[in-house]
């Protein structure tokens, strides 16, 4: 089995979001929870989740060495590593730790994903036409994104120089584009970033670059994902995906996004659904083992009940200040609060899942909450099946006692009805 492609992720939904391109397309992915030990069970397309956005930058550098280096001694032909679309994590680090590892000509940096407003001109990085530092992404608690050219986040973390290639140079001769690629070589540039408003300018943009090099770390978002298997004519295998019809069904919930939010809000005021909100404060306190109980028993009871259930936590401008104090006075980081709130949930989604056999389907949004429920229930990855939507993949838990249907969404993505859609999809009942 020819290995194709290798991809190193920083979060879950970004894993899967970007494997899933692959799999759409024929090519047998699986996104792994660590960097595996053994090839044996590896596919001809492999995600490798560093969970390094919740790391330090020092730890990051070398979970995605690690990573890297597990994909080069596997043999993989292409390497791509995962960006998020909003630039969140640590990007010229991990570029950098990637490019130390393998030494390629280029790094060609493309975190464009025009299917859901993410778009780069001139370098500048946009969500919906805003700017992404004057998004809600800026107030991340973990990552806010405060600078929207690319060039310069690279340029300030980690001191290299990255040229943009620009619409007007991706539309040049191929005279023209190969004195523009070899003044980069002399100038010793290796890092070029792609500007991209459209799939079909990520398309050109990577082509072009691979008539001249072959020797190229590609890193960008599930849009630059979609787009090169074809620009690096990998055979594609295409396979009829069967209708999903499972019984009980449940989104947990762990964003703070108000994108998911308003998701979740759409999703509570639909026939047959239970919603549980947790009292994210709750969880620090040291009565927090019986409150958790009451949230279990509830979803327990609404299960039996023969009704779909949404755990969520809320977010609101209160909250989040709230969260803030509390890690203030716990002398914890923003990383550390967000574990703790993760590993919670995942806790109980487990404990839930033990008392209702029936309960196979799950949605899992922010990508600590789908890790950390996923590794409570026994998975050590994901094998990828489908898209519900752009960016909103589908597949099974590898490594658990009973097979789990998972549908994972990062936190800024989908539109309102996307949640809900994605329980009816697990239930076979698609509105669609």
């Amino acid at each position: 089995m020819t290995r194709q492609i290798g991809i190193i992720a920083d979060d879950l939904t970004g894993a899967n979001d970007s494997g899933v391109q692959l799999a759409e397309k024929g090519i047998s992915t699986s996104v792994f929870f660590e960097t595996p030990t053994s090839e044996t069970t590896i596919d001809r397309g492999i995600v490798i989740d560093t969970n390094s956005r919740a790391l330090t930058r020092r730890e990051a550098v070398e979970a995605t060495k690690r990573a890297a280096a597990f994909i080069k001694q596997a043999r993989y032909q292409q390497v791509y590593k995962k960006m998020d679309s909003t630039l969140r994590g640590h990007i010229g680090a991990e570029l950098k730790a990637v490019g130390d590892i393998l030494d390629p000509d280029f790094i060609v940096v493309a975190p464009a994903y025009p299917k859901l407003g993410r778009t780069t001109v001139n370098g500048i990085h946009y969500v919906k036409g805003d700017k992404i530092a004057n998004t809600e992404v800026s107030i991340d608690p973990k990552h806010p994104v405060l600078e929207s050219s690319i060039p310069a986040i690279i340029q300030n973390e980690i001191g290299e120089h990255a040229e943009v290639l620009t619409k007007e140079m991706i539309e040049a001769s191929l005279s023209d584009f190969t004195l523009w690629i070899n003044r980069m070589v002399e100038d010793g540039i290796k890092y070029i970033v792609c500007d991209a408003n459209t799939q079909t300018d990520l398309f050109q943009a990577a082509k072009k670059i691979n008539s001249l090099s072959k020797d190229i770390v590609w890193a960008g978002s599930a849009g630059l994902a979609e787009v090169l298997p074809e620009v690096l004519e990998i055979d594609q295998l295409h396979d009829e995906t069967k209708k999903i019809g499972l019984s009980q069904v449940m989104t947990v919930c762990g964003s703070l996004s108000q994108v998911t939010q308003s998701q979740i809000v759409y999703a509570k005021k639909q026939p047959n659904i239970q919603a549980v909100e947790i009292d994210t404060s709750a969880i620090f306190n040291d009565n927090w083992q019986r409150e958790q109980q009451q949230y279990i028993q509830q979803c327990t009871n609404a299960l039996r009940e023969e009704q779909d259930v949404v755990l969520f936590v809320p977010s609101n401008e209160e909250i989040r200040r709230e969260v803030k104090q509390l890690a203030d006075q716990l002398s914890l980081t923003p990383n550390q609060i967000g574990e703790r709130i993760s590993s919670a949930i995942g806790e109980m989604v487990a404990q839930i899942a033990k008392r209702n056999e029936q309960l196979t389907g799950l949605v899992l949004t922010g990508g600590d909450t789908a890790k950390d429920t996923a590794k409570h229930l026994g998975g050590v990855g994901i094998n990828l099946i489908k898209q519900v939507e752009a960016g909103i993949p589908l597949g099974t838990l590898i490594g658990t006692d009973k097979l789990y249907h998972v549908v994972t969404k990062a936190g800024s993505f989908g539109k309102l009805n996307s949640i809900y859609e994605a329980m009816q999809v697990l239930k076979g009942e698609e509105t669609k």
